[in-house]
């Protein structure tokens, strides 16, 4: 498992958007990286929830440099299944 997504409907106006990643991944630079790309993807693609949502994000290990591209399309099929619950 390489993330763990957790998400719930707000009553705000805009989506909300927070990510955790364990200490055991990598070095500082390596997490400060994969927080910087998991931003940018809900940036880009927060759209995809129709109802303002908050939404956590947890990262456990497998997430590196080279596996960017796979964990982005994870990510994104995440988000357009919350629009179904």
């Amino acid at each position: 498992m390489i993330f763990f997504l957790y998400f719930l409907k707000n009553g705000r106006p805009v989506s909300r958007f927070a990510i955790s990643v364990n200490r055991k991944i990598g070095n500082s630079v390596e997490r400060n990286y994969i927080k910087r790309k998991m931003k940018e993807w809900f940036r880009l693609n927060g759209f995809l929830l129709e109802q303002p949502h908050d939404v956590w994000v947890s990262i456990k290990k497998g997430f590196d440099r080279e596996s960017a591209a796979g964990v982005e399309g994870l990510f994104l099929d995440a988000l357009t299944r919350i629009r179904y619950r």
